[in-house]
């Protein structure tokens, strides 16, 4: 059997999306999370801080723009979960207070998944937020309707933190995520839900970066080493 080092990049590739499956379906996305944390770090400050002091209730809100995402319908939610677990385990904030995800879809829920606005969402009863993170998805896809066996996660993502109270715009960031980042991956190295679960932490983490400490060399050297594309 050949050792690891002589496996194509594209085969490493494939073997890290097996093991972020097998953490999640294990473990849950809370497993993943923390091994990630742990190996990671802390040493850089986020861009916006606005989390990390005095005593706040922020609730995390993700909505869909995109057209044709019938394949992609679970991604809002997931996103917004994995986000409120990224900012409990890394805001080290005792006055933080962060709203269950479980009570913002019921509310989207009831009101058929539409609203006007992510500050409605945030005033809302039995949310009643301070802060509101609002992240709007306007792309998102895994694959190019004109090689459909290839696949490369990209989405384009605007992530607005709101003042519930009076509706002031506290952080505003407009990103371009594409993972990999150089080549795409041939679906015979990883289908597709898989790899669709591991663009959805690429995203998460990205997100969730905005707000909590991280390190940031760490955090290039998975963009770049763990995805095997040099």
């Amino acid at each position: 059997m050949k050792s690891m080092s002589s496996w194509s990049p594209m085969r490493k590739y494939a073997l890290f999306l097996l093991v972020v499956s097998l953490l999640v379906s294990t473990g849950g996305c809370q497993a993943l999370l923390t091994a990630m944390i742990m190996i990671k770090g802390t040493d850089t400050e986020p861009k916006f801080d606005i989390l990390l002091h005095d005593k706040k209730k922020v609730v995390v809100v993700c909505q869909s723009l995109a057209r044709d995402q019938y394949r992609n319908e679970a991604v809002p939610r997931d996103i917004a979960r994995q986000v409120t677990d990224l900012l409990d385990a890394n805001v080290k904030n005792n006055k933080l207070e962060l709203v269950p995800c479980s009570n913002v879809e019921v509310w989207i829920d009831n009101c058929d998944n539409r609203f006007d606005s992510f500050r409605e969402v945030g005033k809302a009863k039995g949310i009643e937020a301070d802060i509101v993170i609002g992240i709007e998805i306007q792309d998102f896809r895994v694959t190019d309707p004109r090689s459909p066996t290839l696949l490369q996660g990209k989405a384009n993502i605007l992530v607005k933190a709101i003042n519930c109270e009076d509706g002031k715009i506290l952080a505003r960031e407009q990103m371009r995520i594409v993972d990999p980042p150089n080549m795409p991956l041939s679906s015979s190295y990883v289908n597709e839900h898989v790899f669709r679960a591991s663009f959805v932490t690429v995203v998460s983490q990205q997100i969730a970066c905005l707000f909590h400490p991280y390190d940031a060399k760490r955090l290039n050297r998975m963009d770049a080493d763990s995805l095997g594309m040099h």
